[in-house]
């Protein structure tokens, strides 16, 4: 799994922490009111709750990841709300981010719907669920014409795409634009 983070505008602290499956290609984000540390091992411990240790630990086995200060304490990530290890945390070397390329190609997907310079201050967690939805329902060439959420939910399963909030959305209601989110604020 590949993790990092996208910011919003300068208008907003919001960020966009992502995480990629490299084999399913499967794109998750979770919205940050402030780009931390603890911001961070908030979304780990959430997902820890939601999963339990066992399958955080199966899921998220190893997390690849640049050196962005929001990472830093790799111990606080890697250790579980009940003080055992839930996943191994590697960092990239520096200045080679693409080291982690394949989750700045589904950064590119998510720039379609919010392009850069676009403020994060309205948006909800639903919102970005949604996008992630149209993202991993995009059937992708090298998946043989699969989506992302189809194979995951062979190789990861049903109840783990459910603790992700993941659902299928139809092929011809896949909408990679900015209109998918109406900013009505």
């Amino acid at each position: 799994v590949e993790m990092d983070t996208v910011h919003s505008s300068r208008e907003s602290n919001k960020t966009l922490l992502t995480l990629f499956f490299t084999q399913e290609k499967l794109f998750l984000a979770f919205l940050l009111n402030r780009c931390t540390k603890g911001a961070v091992r908030l979304i780990f411990d959430r997902l820890e709750k939601w999963l339990s240790t066992y399958e955080f630990l199966s899921v998220f086995e190893n997390i690849l990841t640049d050196r962005g200060s929001e990472f830093e304490d790799s111990e606080s990530l890697e250790t579980g709300i009940h003080g055992i290890q839930r996943s191994s945390i590697y960092y990239c070397d520096p200045m080679r981010s693409g080291q982690k390329g394949s989750i700045e190609q589904a950064h590119t997907m998510l720039r379609m719907i919010l392009p850069k310079g676009t403020s994060f201050e309205f948006l909800t967690q639903w919102d970005v669920n949604l996008i992630v939805n149209h993202i991993n329902s995009t059937p992708r060439e090298s998946l043989n014409g699969r989506t992302p959420y189809d194979l995951a939910l062979e190789t990861l399963g049903e109840d783990v795409l459910k603790a992700f909030q993941l659902k299928r959305i139809a092929p011809d209601e896949v909408n990679l634009t900015p209109k998918l989110i109406r900013f009505n604020h």
